[in-house]
């Protein structure tokens, strides 16, 4: 584990200091159930609204630091699997809205006067700066983000960007799953949580049009570049898209 992780009887999982990516964009890294990893991501908006993407269980002196970044507008859980602490910091900042997905939404119905949007339409925020777009052609219900100042994608688990580990055992099995060294969706997803090929590489080139800058993933590394080539090229190397 990262020894610059923040420990505290306070959080359950420890996390890293925030890092500023670009202006309005920071990011926190922060450790999980598995080795896996998780990433909160910030996004303030010119306006001084602050969006928090895959929020994490945080301490007093991190709360304020998001306090202190401007209005704290909306908490983003992108997609079911990443709903642990939204519950949580919901409380913290009792005047935000939430977007989550719908099936978390009807577990938690008390939610509901607070809900912006959920995770199965699309949406653009007020100030025109950031998008909301629902993955297309797979089982599990996900929003990814579009910043458009800082031309930042921001996706939970369509991509993953996992360096690649050490040991053998583990190389190997990131090796099958396509989930090491590269920012690319792997096979499970293929596999387990595709429903409609088409829809979902339709789905992919809509993303590859916005050509982002930078793709920031909720398992792994930032990705900077050329971020339209490096989705069209990991899609059609898994999919076999021409």
């Amino acid at each position: 584990m990262n020894q610059n992780y923040i420990y505290s009887d306070a959080i359950k999982y420890p996390y890293a200091p925030p890092r500023e990516l670009a202006a309005n964009l920071w990011i926190v890294d922060g450790t999980w159930t598995n080795s896996l990893g998780r990433k909160m991501t910030v996004l303030r908006t010119r306006n001084n609204e602050v969006w928090i993407h895959n929020p994490m269980q945080l301490r007093t002196e991190e709360l304020n630091w998001l306090s202190s970044l401007g209005f704290v507008r909306t908490l983003i859980a992108p997609n079911l699997w990443h709903v642990s602490d939204l519950l949580w910091i919901a409380e913290q900042f009792p005047h935000a809205q939430i977007i989550c997905p719908r099936t978390f939404l009807n577990k938690h119905p008390q939610l509901t006067q607070r809900i912006l949007f959920t995770t199965d339409v699309s949406y653009v925020s007020e100030d025109r700066e950031l998008e909301f777009f629902p993955v297309a052609g797979v089982r599990f219900e996900e929003s990814v983000v579009f910043h458009l100042h800082s031309r930042t994608l921001v996706v939970c688990d369509l991509l993953m960007n996992m360096p690649m580990p050490q040991t053998s055992l583990k190389r190997l099995l990131y090796t099958l799953n396509n989930m090491g060294d590269g920012c690319a969706p792997t096979r499970a997803m293929k596999w387990l949580m595709t429903n409609d090929k088409k829809k979902l590489l339709r789905f992919a080139e809509q993303l590859a049009e916005l050509n982002p800058r930078r793709i920031i993933v909720n398992h792994g590394c930032v990705y900077e570049g050329e971020g339209g080539n490096q989705i069209r090229t990991s899609f059609a190397a898994l999919f076999d898209w021409p």
